[in-house]
Formats: structure tokens, sequence, C-alpha cells
């Protein structure tokens, strides 16, 4: 697998690459008046997963970040040995050379500014306002959680709601548009694997404005589990002029939830769906809006949400728990631990027990 240089298509950046399946394009339209950095770094984060899931070297035509091709190593170790925990009998991934030449070492790192991925959930939100103070952009990415196309009605309505709350904040809204998902999608690798990575992509193409960028958490550090954006694998994507950090890790989502209640923005423009039924900003009826509606509820801050629907009991214990169901399992501890809201916790039971029968494969529902 070959990483040729980047090319320029007016605001556009364009990521090349010679595959054994045959040529294969990463593209990303940028914001207007940002320049990219259309060095090799991204190409290297775009490329190395994919170049492991086929097995293919990763060749790369320019010198590359003597830090980055470090962090690439560590990165390569941490992603095989959970494969190897996962996946015993077929890993999903492979060692493969990285034949790439290091740049000249950097005698010290340029000063830029601070941005911070943001979607409008709890996590990046939590984020945003947290580091308000040092921040000088918050960056959303079309065409990761929503449809690629930036003139789709939900993806058009969801970014001008986004762009609401980043002025809210005091703070740019960045937009990037980009073909990342379609492109992991052509090597089998899924977004939970990948989504890391696509996210470093962007920040390096974004690197000379900035020498910071802060990757929301997903999970505390006392839930961590394989996933694609990790508090040990987000740091090693970076290089000599850009520092990622994965941020909010020390906060679970109830906490998180209880300090944005009084964060007008996050108040107006709270964004959990993924799945956006009925074109819903949050829909109330999917998993994540659920599993939320339940952490405002133990969080004690119930209605202070605009944007998000409240969850009834009856929807609680109907809802259908995907993975390894760890938020509700931490609802569930912390009632457990208060000893609040009776009838919650045992909403909450009757449908991590329904996930349980799922998973022997329980007849709980009827066929014909």
């Amino acid at each position: 697998m070959i990483a040729h240089p980047a090319t320029r298509r007016g605001h556009s950046v364009v990521l090349p690459y010679t595959t054994a399946a045959g040529p294969l394009e990463a593209t990303f339209d940028l914001p207007e008046g940002y320049e990219a950095d259309a060095g090799p770094d991204a190409s290297v984060a775009a490329g190395w997963f994919p170049a492991m899931a086929t097995g293919e070297t990763l060749a790369v035509e320019e010198p590359v970040s003597r830090r980055l091709l470090a962090g690439t190593e560590r990165i390569a170790e941490i992603l095989l040995t959970w494969d190897r925990a996962l996946h015993h009998e077929r890993q999903w991934y492979q060692r493969v050379p990285m034949q790439a030449a290091p740049r000249p070492a950097e005698s010290q790192r340029r000063p830029g500014g601070t941005m911070a991925f943001f979607t409008g959930g709890a996590d990046s939100f939590y984020t945003a306002v947290r580091h308000r103070d040092e921040l000088d952009a918050l960056v959303f990415v079309h065409g990761f959680d929503l449809l690629d196309d930036r003139n789709d009605p939900l993806n058009q309505a969801v970014a001008a709601r986004l762009r609401d709350a980043a002025g809210m904040l005091g703070l740019p809204l960045l937009e990037v548009e980009c073909n990342l998902v379609a492109f992991s999608r052509a090597f089998g690798i899924g977004w939970e694997d990948y989504h890391g990575a696509a996210l470093a992509t962007v920040a390096l193409l974004l690197a000379p404005a900035f020498s910071r960028c802060y990757i929301p958490a997903t999970a505390t550090y006392d839930s961590l589990y394989p996933i694609g954006s990790h508090p040990l694998l987000d740091p090693l994507w970076g290089t000599e002029r850009l520092e990622i950090v994965h941020d909010g890790a020390d906060a679970n989502r109830v906490e998180k939830l209880r300090r944005l209640a009084d964060e007008p923005a996050a108040r107006a423009h709270l964004r959990v769906c993924f799945e956006n039924r009925g074109d819903r900003y949050n829909c109330g009826e999917c998993e994540k809006c659920i599993r939320t509606g339940v952490a405002v509820r133990i969080a004690g801050v119930e209605g202070r949400f605009a944007s998000l629907p409240s969850p009834s009991l009856r929807r609680i214990a109907a809802v259908d728990i995907p993975g390894l169901g760890l938020g509700w399992k931490e609802h569930r501890a912390e009632l457990k631990r208060t000893g609040a809201n009776e009838r919650l916790r045992r909403a909450i039971e009757i449908a991590i027990v329904r996930r349980r029968l799922r998973a022997v494969g329980w007849p709980w529902r009827r066929t014909t």
C-alpha cells in the first residue's frame, strides 16, 4: 500500500493511495481560510489501520514525523494485543512494516491554537466547556455520524444548531467534510475501530493553525475497553507540531450532564442521537437517546435539556441494549449506591436481564 503525496483541489485535500485492490482516495473539504498540512502525516494516520487490515506494507513517499513513526509502532502493539484477545481463531489485523523516512528533527514546537472535536454530545460539550478559555475553535466533521452529504436536510439542521451552540460558547465552528467512513469500509474496517484514526487524520490536516487538539473521551478510566479512540491510542497519533489529547475520561456521563445542566448552549443544543428516527435532532426512541435520558434523570437535572425527550419507565425497560452495555451498568451501579429511584433501577434491571437472555438465545419473542 503506497501513500502518495497529497494533492489540493481548491479548498479540498486528497490523500491518494495505491493498494493491492487498486487506487483509492481519502478526500477532505476543509474550511475556507484555513491552511491544510498537505504533508504525509495525515496519510499515515488514515492508512495505518487499512495496511494492517490487508496485510500490506505501508510505504510513504515523503518523510514522516519521527514522533508519529514511533507512535504507529506502539499503536500496532496495542491494536494487535486487543485483536488477539478478542478474535482468538482469526485475527483481523496483522503486523506490517512501515516504509518511511523520518523527517529531520524540529528544533522547537511551533506555537498555535487549540481545537477540540465537537458533535454536540455530552462528551464533546463537556470538553468544550471545560477548556473554553484555552480553545480557539471547535471542529465538526460531516460524514462521521451523519450522511456525508452536507446538503442533506438533517445534516444542515444539525450543523446549524452546532454553529449556534459554538457561538453561544464564544467559539467558531470549523466544518470539515470527508469520506473516511467509506474509505475505512473499503478495507473492511468498522467505524468503532477506525474513528480515532479518522479524528487524528483531520487534526493533522488542520495542524498548521493549531498545536493542540482535544478528542473527547467516551469511557471513563475505570471502564476502559478496546475502541478506536482511547487514552492509550489518541496521543500516539501526535507529532512534533501537534499534540493530541484524549480528554474527559475522568468523568462519567452522569457527572458530565450534571455540569452541563447550567450551560445554556448545552441545555439548548445537546445532541446524542445517531439514528435520528423521523429526521429528528434527538429522536427520544433509540438506545442512545434513552440511555442519555436516564443519565439526565440520575443526575437530578431532568427537564434541563430542551432538545432531549425524557423516556418513560416502560420505554427504559423495553430498550434493546447493544454491545457490552457498560453505560447501563454504570447507571444501575449509581442507583444502587445512592438508593435513589428504585423504580428506575428496576426498569434498568429488566433491560439488562433481557439483554442477557438475548445473548444466550432465549426465545423471548414469539416467532411464527
